[in-house]
């Protein structure tokens, strides 16, 4: 199983319905849009991507399976960024 992890050094602020990313050490940023902030905050408060998903589905017209692979693909982008990590089990 693998598990996700948001890193410490990734600074998150809300503005309006946009979230800035900023990368502690490297000082770049990154944006998500409405869903892709919505996604992160629900993960953040659940960080069980199964439990994330299964939160997108009440709020989104969106079936459990694709909001999984939404939510691990945003969070794979993040891994690469350097702003995630994963454990694989």
């Amino acid at each position: 199983m693998t598990s996700y992890h948001i890193s410490e050094k990734a600074m998150f602020q809300e503005v309006e319905n946009e979230t800035v990313i900023l990368d502690l050490e490297s000082g770049e940023y990154f944006t998500l849009d409405d869903i892709g902030t919505r996604m992160i905050q629900l993960f953040r408060n659940e960080p069980d991507t199964h439990k994330a998903a299964s939160k997108i589905t009440e709020e989104y017209e969106v079936n459990s399976e694709q909001a999984h692979t939404d939510l691990i693909n945003l969070l794979e982008k993040m891994v690469s960024h350097g702003l995630a990590t994963k454990d694989e089990a």
